[in-house]
């Protein structure tokens, strides 16, 4: 049994390294939207040659706890704005790491943070990322985003973006089926992973095709589609 745990604790821990390792990102610093919501560190947006794409907030990340906070993507730095054209990256409300001190409930968020983004958007499409306090409609902090930085940036939306365009997974959120469409001609293998590493399900497809998914749990799964040396990762909701 132990074996087994330190195994797959090997294997989150290579497979989350890898999945968040940086080609080409975006960045900045937190900006404090009140004085009485301390917020700093560093955030970025971060795309890799192999799909992934990610918001990331890196180790010096701290805030204080608030009623429900929430994160986005946005093309203003406030998601209230006309022309913001957000997209939420949370699943579910950032709370409090246990650190610090101070009794449940009021110790601060802290530590790196991972929160996919969907396939779809692009590396230049937003310029910045929103925390924002739902419950009392309020902007906790925000980060605008910088030119891009990395040795890959020129690679990416190349190749692996005309693959991409080519698949299709729908609907997301899912129940108890995935379908896949694609209309390339070469053979495609899938492979469905947990947020921690473990692979689900693992099939080659040549045609559009559909997956049982009604034993999976409800939460969140990463859908990599990969032929050659072309891959990406898609972000999949099961209900």
């Amino acid at each position: 049994m132990k074996t087994k745990l330190l195994l797959s604790t090997l294997f989150a821990i290579f497979f989350t390294s890898n999945f968040t390792n940086a080609q080409c990102s975006r960045s900045g610093s937190f900006i404090q939207s009140d004085p009485q919501y301390s917020i700093s560190g560093t955030g970025n947006i971060t795309f890799t040659t192999g799909g992934a794409k990610n918001v990331i907030f890196e180790s010096n990340f701290a805030t204080v706890q608030g009623a429900d906070l929430r994160v986005y993507l946005s093309k203003t730095d406030d998601i209230k704005t006309i022309g913001a054209d957000e997209i939420e990256v949370t699943t579910a409300q950032l709370m409090n790491d246990g650190g610090g001190t101070g009794g449940a409930g009021v110790s601060p968020i802290t530590g790196m943070m991972t929160f996919p983004i969907p396939g779809s958007v692009e590396l230049d499409d937003y310029d910045y990322i929103v925390i924002q306090c739902i419950t009392i409609n309020e902007r906790w902090g925000h980060v605008t985003l910088g030119a891009n930085t990395g040795v890959d940036c020129a690679v990416l939306g190349l190749e692996d973006e005309v693959f991409e365009k080519q698949l299709t997974i729908y609907p997301n959120p899912a129940k108890n089926n995935l379908h896949i469409n694609t209309d390339l001609p070469e053979e495609i293998n899938i492979k469905i992973y947990t947020i921690l590493g473990e692979i689900l399900l693992e099939e080659k497809i040549t045609n559009s095709t559909t997956l049982n998914t009604e034993s999976f749990k409800a939460g969140i799964y990463l859908v990599e589609m990969s032929s050659g040396n072309k891959k990406v990762t898609k972000k999949l909701i099961k209900n």
